[in-house]
């Protein structure tokens, strides 16, 4: 089966939850937590990331949809956003770039 990563805020997470990108905080400029992609979330883990005030993680989990329905869903996200964007110059840059983060994070 196929892996989905999301991205949760802090008070989704739960013990046993599998990181799906690197969590680093930082505090003026020292790393003060750093877990792995991979990490399992332990309920300490869990109280380190409360301390030091995190927002959200990314979690990756199993995808229980299948292949068409999957494409549906992407479709419809990417149409999505096409009518947020709609206005902007997608040529420009920094524009193109912000739209394929979007899309990366919401595909994610």
């Amino acid at each position: 089966m196929a892996l989905r990563q999301r991205y949760l805020p802090l008070f989704e997470l739960q013990a046993g939850m599998s990181l799906g990108r690197p969590v680093t905080l930082m505090e003026r400029g020292v790393v003060v937590l750093n877990l792995p992609v991979g990490h399992v979330l332990t309920e300490a883990s869990l109280a380190q990331l409360r301390a030091r005030h995190a927002e959200y993680a990314c979690i990756s989990d199993e995808d229980g949809l299948d292949e068409s329905l999957r494409d549906q869903e992407q479709n419809h996200l990417e149409a999505r956003l096409a009518a947020i964007f709609r206005q902007a110059d997608l040529n420009h840059p920094e524009t193109r770039a912000l739209y394929e983060a979007v899309l990366a994070y919401r595909a994610g």
